[in-house]
Order: structure tokens, then sequence, then C-alpha cells
């Protein structure tokens, strides 16, 4: 046998071998998180920072940017090295996503690649319509990159960290913006990479204690993730509140008397009070629904001027898909493009929805937008029929939603003036009581979008609409019904008191909390109570009438008398104080049917007959906060009795937990010695014990001093508390034996240390 040539009897050789053997598994998943999870981390901090957007993008700019920064993170988290190879499939997603989230238009290929010109119209026509959202959603992804490239060491990731938390603080606090969130994934977020920063400073340093302390993760995370987990529980579930201070700006402005503009936008515009988000302090038009309600303020700055021959509401836009927080457009709807009026004559758009028993009246409106704004759609009385006019900053013309009943652009559009034909619907109640809702089957079909509600919608709105629907024998007087019972029964507020709020879904939060609101309450809790008992309902935006210089001369002339022709011609200025929200409900036959279920609004709907109405609901004569239902009986809150019994249960679980672990608190804490102290010696038990022990004789007053050797300390400790030197000495030594001394240790060892360490703990007690 040659020995020199056995590796398993050379020491040198084994030694050799083990420097260069490849690590296992648990290693290298440690050194490939050390690398590309700070990389991620930049990633997540750019999403909290991109939230700040999310009412002043277009929905469509919003979701590209979000689905790059997802992309990106995967492929950061794949693909370890090739920087250029990351980067180039991140482009890919984001121009794919470009492509799904809006109407992209695929022209086709160029005839030849011979021409230059036709080379760079192909580029031209179809690059034009990835911009912007592929160059934001790239610079994003390029901010986080160049971040985490910056950020190696702890100064620069704090830098970042407070920089990020301060932004957003101060964005919190002086505008109407809900960041505490965000803020609390910021915090967590920068712990979480400190934390790795430490461990990747150990293993290029120490790299044979990263590698002992790597085969433990458990031990190794489990006090980190307490910490960062009770960061993110404590930050993510603090309450909504307004904020505290106004914004220096606003403060100037007022203390100069001037008017104040509105700070918020849509589509990234600043100071434009044409669209504002749903949830801003200011009224307002917003494109985004996805949380309504809140508070504002009016804003009576004009956005534009109707010329038209019938008095109207003035449509924009209607949502589908409820998801009790707010609303979401039908997903992929079919658009239609549509040119620009021209020499040709008007543009003729198709409403597709069966209107044969309707009795519509033509109605032609002259729009001028009084602002310098992009404008997102463009508003008429019912569905539009016709565009007919069309003077604009772009030579590309909007898209019609046929199943909508939309004219949106592709992306916001600068418009001066426009006109357009509409149908307006003139009511034959007669007629609509003998129509149906759904057709003779039953089967909704297209129109089972209309009936979508979450699958968590509290039944007490069920019941309740059911409830005030119970003596209808027709489709439209249960729809009547609703429109009455809201109007009548809930006061109009612009501030209502949210502090009542309790429940998640906004419907049931206004219905049996709140019990007050703006149109955006009533209208959406109309769409859910109709979709409850089987009406096809959707939510409708737009503006009211608006303001008619002639009108409210005679009104103020004839001292409130005068009321004005609900089918009047005129010219409106619809201010941003006129945005308003309605419902509309199908009927077969008759197509969309408007109802206005708004406390002191009413829509200017001419009726075919004259007929008095049958009085639909009583009047209780209680105000919106009394404990009777429109049927008399009293109301239990059943919000309050469910948290008092959810409170008790949780109270009784959490003494019963304490008690349980209090009787079986040894059996504890034998487990937990066993799984702290998993695959470590006798001695390296007895090493980390010392250590505890000297961590708590200095809570007791007995400090370690840095300069001193333990056996200087220890003497110091005998000379202090003199009854126990002889136990201190036996410790020292046993410690000394286990950390220096050639022979391992046993169990017996480190259990007579153990309980000697106790004993002192208890005497020095």
């Amino acid at each position: 046998m040659n020995r020199t040539a056995d590796a398993s009897w050379n020491p040198l050789r084994r030694a050799k071998a083990a420097m260069f053997r490849r690590p296992g598994l648990a290693l290298r998943l440690w050194d490939a998180a050390l690398d590309r999870l700070p990389r991620l981390l930049a990633l997540l901090i750019a999403v909290q920072v991109t939230a700040i957007f999310k009412d002043y993008w277009w929905q469509e700019t919003y979701a590209i940017v979000y689905a790059g920064i997802w992309a990106a993170a995967v492929t950061e988290l794949l693909i370890g090295r090739l920087s250029v190879l990351r980067f180039v499939l991140q482009a890919l997603i984001v121009v794919w996503a470009t492509v799904a989230y809006t109407p992209f238009a695929w022209y086709g290929w160029p005839d030849t690649w011979n021409r230059w010109d036709e080379i760079a119209s192909f580029f031209q026509v179809h690059g034009s319509q990835l911009f912007p959202y592929v160059p934001i959603a790239l610079a994003v992804i390029l901010s986080a990159r160049l971040v985490a490239f910056w950020a190696t060491g702890r100064r620069h990731v704090l830098a970042v960290i407070m920089l990020v938390v301060v932004v957003l603080a101060t964005l919190d606090s002086f505008f109407p913006l809900l960041l505490w969130p965000n803020i609390a994934w910021t915090v967590a977020i920068g712990l979480i990479w400190l934390v790795l920063l430490h461990f990747r400073q150990l293993r290029d340093r120490h790299y044979e204690s990263w590698r002992a302390l790597a085969e433990r993760p458990l031990e190794l995370m489990l006090q980190a993730a307490v910490v960062i987990g009770l960061v993110l529980l404590f930050g993510t579930a603090m309450p909504r509140a307004p904020a505290l201070l106004e914004d220096p700006y606003t403060l100037f402005l007022l203390a100069q008397g001037r008017e104040v503009p509105s700070f918020n936008g849509e589509a990234g515009i600043l100071q434009n009070p044409l669209f504002l988000p749903a949830a801003s302090s200011r009224s307002g038009y917003g494109r985004n629904d996805a949380e309504i309600g809140g508070t504002f303020e009016y804003d009576y700055s004009p956005v534009m001027q109707i010329t038209t021959s019938h008095r109207s509401y003035w449509r924009g836009e209607s949502k589908a898909v409820y998801t009790g927080k707010g609303w979401l457009d039908v997903p992929e709807p079919d658009l239609l493009r549509v040119g620009v009026p021209g020499e040709a004559g008007d543009i003729n758009l198709p409403v597709p929805q069966s209107r044969e028993k309707a009795n519509v009246e033509i109605v032609e409106q002259t729009v001028t937008i009084l602002r310098d704004e992009p404008i997102p759609v463009l508003f008429g009385a019912g569905p539009v029929v016709s565009l007919q006019v069309l003077e604009s900053s772009s030579q590309r013309g909007p898209l019609w939603n046929p199943e909508e009943w939309e004219l949106v652009f592709f992306r916001p559009t600068r418009v001066s003036t426009y006109s357009v034909v509409s149908e307006t619907l003139v009511l034959d109640e007669e007629a609509l009581r003998q129509s149906k809702a759904l057709p003779a089957g039953g089967d909704p079909g297209d129109l089972a979008v209309y009936l979508q509600l979450p699958e968590d919608l509290p039944a007490r709105v069920r019941e309740l609409a059911q409830q005030v629907t119970a003596e209808a024998t027709n489709d439209y007087d249960r729809a009547k019904r609703l429109e009455a019972y809201l109007k009548e029964n809930y006061p109009y507020t612009n501030t209502p008191d949210l502090s009542r709020q309790r429940s998640r879904d906004v419907v049931d939060a206004f219905l049996f909390e709140i019990r007050e609101g703006f149109c955006d309450y009533y209208s959406t809790a109309f769409v859910v109570m109709a979709r409850s008992i089987g009406l096809p309902a959707r939510w409708v935006k737009g503006y009211a009438t608006g303001f008619d210089p002639a009108v409210e001369e005679l009104f103020q002339l004839t001292q409130g008398e005068y009321t004005p022709d609900p089918v009047g011609a005129g010219t409106y200025t619809v201010r941003n104080a006129d945005a308003h929200s309605w419902a509309e409900v199908y009927f077969e036959g008759f197509g969309w049917v408007p109802f206005e279920p708004t406390s002191g609004f009413t829509m200017p709907l001419r009726v075919l007959t004259e007929t008095e109405t049958e009085e639909i609901l009583p009047v209780t004569g209680e105000e919106p906060g009394s404990s009777e239902t429109p049927g008399g009986g009293p109301v239990v809150d059943r919000g309050i009795a469910a948290t008092a019994v959810s409170v008790a249960a949780a109270a009784a679980l959490l003494v019963l937990a304490v008690w349980l672990a209090w009787r079986h608190r040894e059996r504890l804490a034998a487990w937990w010695h066993r799984l702290r102290y998993r695959g470590t010696t006798p001695n390296e038990r007895i090493v980390l014990e010392m250590h505890r022990f000297i961590r708590f004789m200095r809570r007791k007053g007995l400090r370690r001093e840095r300069h001193e050797t333990m056996r200087e300390t220890f003497g110091r400790w005998g000379a202090a508390v003199g009854d126990l030197r002889g136990e201190l000495d036996r410790v020292l030594l046993q410690f000394e034996a286990a950390l220096y001394g050639p022979v391992a240790g046993s169990e017996e060892n480190y259990r007579e240390f153990a309980e000697r360490i106790r004993n002192i703990r208890k005497a020095v007690k």
C-alpha cells in the first residue's frame, strides 16, 4: 500500500482535498441568496416607490411597470450571471406586457427590407405604440439595478432606506396618498437587506464561522424573521388617518387669498383638476376606481362647456367588475378603432344591444374642453351613435367599446372641441314593467359579467335587497324600489364619518355602518343590491348636467320657484364639482336603462306618460342612524356582535395558551434546548452557555471589561459575591477545559456545568 498516494491517510493531501471540496447544497443556496437577493430587494423597494404614481399614471402604465418589475425579480433570481442576458429578457417581457395591456395594433412586416424608408416606417409605427410604457418600465428597472450595484455597504443601504422612507412619509403626510403600508414594507426590506449584508461580510471575512452557522438555518434566521415580521405586522395593520398637515404650497396660496389648484392628476399630469383619482380629496373625474369611497372637497373649476339640444347627464365610462373595494373594467374588452372625422363625413358607431322596444331621442352635443390637459374619454348623453367633429392634437381617433358605450383614447389626448350625436331614452314605464331583465330562459349569456359579485359579499347585503324588493311584482319595480330606498334612507355628504366603518366591503360599510356618503357610495350600493336579486347592472360615471347661467338667473329671479326643463336645450358649463356616478340596469328590448339612486339628485329623463307613480317605499321618519329597517323591525348590528364574539374567543384562546405553556413549561424548555443546540458537541454547548451567563451577569450589574481575561473577570466577580466564589471557580475551570482542552467533553460534563450555572443564577437573583 502506497501511503503517500492515499489521500485518506496523507494529512497534507486530505487538507488540500477539503480546501477544494465542492460546498454542500445548503452552502451553495446561501451563496446564491447572498449574491442575488440584494438585487431582488432593490426591485421590491422600487415597487414601494412606484405606489406613489398609482393614481397619477394610467392603469396600463402602472400594470406594465409592475409586470416589468416582477419579471426582473424572477430573472434576477434564476439567472445568476450574464447580466446582459437578464436585461434583454426583462426588456422583452416589458414589450410583451405592453402589447398585452394596451390595444397594440400590428400593421404587418415591411414589403421589403432593402428600403430604409419602409424599415424606418415599420419601426416608427410600431415603436410609437410602445411609448411611454417601455421607457418608464425600463427606467424603473435600471434604477433598481443601479441602487443594488451601489448599495454594497451598511451606510449605503441605510442611506437608500432613509431616503425612501422620508419621501414616502412626506407624501403620506402632505398629500392625499395612503403610503404607510409602503413605509412599513420599505423598513422591513431594509432590515432584510442589512441582515444579508452582515451575513455576506461574515462569509467573506470568516468563512469557517459562516460555514458553521449556515448549516443551522433555523437558528440563523429565526430571530431576524421574528423582528422583521413584527415590523410588517404593526406597520401594515395601522388604521387609516387623514393628513394632519397641509402642503406648504397650499398654505402659501391660502395666506395670499389665491385660488388653490389641485395637486392630483391622472396620467402623470401635475395640477390637473380635470381628471382626479377616485379617492382624491377633491372632486373630479378619474379613471382609477379600484378603491372608491373616502371623502372629498368640492372643486368648482370649470372642465368643459357643452352646447346641447337636450339637458342630460354626460356619460363617460362604465365598470362591470366589483371587487368589494371598487370597480374594474371588463377583462379584455372588444375595442373598435375609430378614425378622425373628415371629408368622408361622420363616423357611425354600432350599439350591439337590442333596443327595438325603446323610445329614443336624438341629442346633438358640441363639447369644448376648457383646460389644456389630455383627456381619457369623450363624454356624451347616453350611448354615442356618431362622431361628427374631433379637433385634437393627435391624428389618431379614439377607441369605441360598443358593449360599454365608451369612447376612450389609446393614451391621453389633448382635445379642443368635438361634436357627437347620442340617443337618450324616453322612459315608457308601463312597457318596462312588462319586460324582463334576463332572457326568458334565464340564461344570462353575455350579461353574466353584470351579475358578478365577490364571493365574500356579506349576506346582510343580499338580505336587505330582498327585503326592500319583496313586494315588487316585476323587475323594473324592483329596481325602482332599490333606487327609492337609497334616496330616502341615506343622507348625502361629501365628508362621511369613516370612523364608523368596520367592514372591508365598501357597500356593506355604507349600508350598515357609515350610513351616509356621496354618489359613489349610492351608485355602487345600487348595482350590488340589484345584482344580488338577479338584475344585470353596471356602474356608470361621468358628469351631472352642469351650470347654465340663464337657468341660474331665472332661478334667482323667481326665488327658487323656477323648475328647469328636464330636456331643455342650452349651453352648460361643467365643473369638477359636477363629477358624478350612477347606475344602469339591462332590460330585454330596451337595453341599458339609467337609474339615479343618489339622494338629492334627479336625472333629466323624459317619461313617456305623465301618470303618477305609486309610492314605492314609505318614509319611516327615522334618521339614518336609526335602529329600524323599512319593515319596522329592529336591526341587530351583526358587525359589532361578531366583533365582540371574536374578541372574546381570541382572549379565551390566549388565556388557554398561556395556561398550557405554564403547565408544560419544563417540556417546552427541554424542547427549545434540543432545538437550540441541535448538532453541537457538549464542549460547544458549554461555551455557548458561558456566553449566555456573561450576558446575564451584565444585566445584574457585573460587567466584563474588554481588557480583562476571563480569569480576571471571575476573580473580580468572586470578590463581589464572596459566598459564590467556589462555584464561580468550578464553572471557570469547566469552561477552560471545554474551550482549550484536548479531550472531548461528555454529556455528563455539560449537564453538571449547566446545573452550576442555574444555581449561580438563582443565587444572584
